[in-house]
């Protein structure tokens, strides 16, 4: 008589285990579909960010021979100078990335790489709240299938001026 009502006692709690878990993943799975949608990082972009900062432009600041690389040049945009030949550092700088960033990926509506967002923006560490430096964006991002981004920081003075690519795929 004893093993029997051990082996109901058993048999109750392995459905009490049974049925507490099932409870859990409903309400996990519930809690995971409401949850923000999480940014992709690309290697790739990541990469081509890392490399693009020291691709030399046509803007110089001070002299001839010493040409801006863009993450100089991106410097230069924030503090608002003129290159020698007067244009813009901000003008050159959306050049430079809006060419490269057209013949490294090949964006079009027809292609794999349908639609890109850089945005540059300075954040100061001891002030809250964001300062746009420079925003660049190409195609359209409704019709993506995916998307992924990456980031590059770059110090100066006491914040970082933040460079952030987002690619959508096809």
């Amino acid at each position: 008589m004893k093993n029997k009502k051990a082996q109901h006692e058993i048999v109750g709690f392995a459905l009490i285990i049974i049925i507490v878990s099932i409870i859990g993943l409903v309400f996990l799975s519930f809690a995971i579909g409401r949850g923000e949608s999480v940014k992709k990082t690309s290697v790739e972009i990541s990469d081509f960010l890392q490399s693009a900062m020291y691709y030399t432009t046509n803007c110089a600041i001070s002299h001839i021979p010493n040409y801006k690389d863009l993450q100089d040049l991106i410097k230069s945009c924030y503090r608002n100078e003129k290159c020698l030949n007067d244009e813009m550092a901000c003008d050159v700088l959306k050049k430079s990335f809006n060419e490269i960033i057209k013949n490294s990926f090949q964006v079009s509506e027809a292609g794999k790489n349908k639609a890109y967002e850089l945005n540059i923006y300075y954040r100061d560490l001891t002030i809250e709240g964001d300062e746009e430096i420079l925003v660049i964006s190409d195609g359209d991002f409704a019709n993506c299938s995916s998307s992924a981004g990456s980031s590059q920081a770059i110090f100066m003075d006491s914040g970082n001026i933040n460079v952030e690519l987002e690619m959508c795929y096809g």
